[in-house]
């Protein structure tokens, strides 16, 4: 082994290491936030899209579904989890473990 290995990370060393890292993660933001995932209800009346970051941006109802509002409720709560759980999904792919909180 020569000193070098025995040496300790300089400063600039540590600062450069962590300048990589913060642009690696940048990018991979702007990946989530470009991305779209899906979020369906079991019964599929309810279709949610959100950003990989976790930004809602669209729901779809199937009108047929609009009779019963608990059912509706049920559906609507269960997209939005399913989507939340896919940007979970995608942003642990790109960023590591991470919760997903749908806004």
């Amino acid at each position: 082994m020569s000193d070098s290995e025995d040496q300790p990370p300089s400063v600039a060393d540590l600062l450069a290491a962590g300048q990589a890292l913060e642009e690696r993660m940048r990018a991979a933001q702007r990946h989530l936030d470009r991305a779209t995932v899906t979020g369906r209800s079991a019964d599929g009346a309810v279709v949610v899209l959100a950003s990989g970051g976790g930004e809602l941006r669209s729901v779809r109802i199937d009108p047929s579904a609009i009779t019963d509002v608990a059912a509706l409720e049920t559906a609507v709560a269960e997209a939005v989890r399913a989507a939340a759980a896919a940007a979970g999904r995608m942003a642990s792919e790109w960023m590591g473990e991470v919760t997903i909180h749908l806004y």
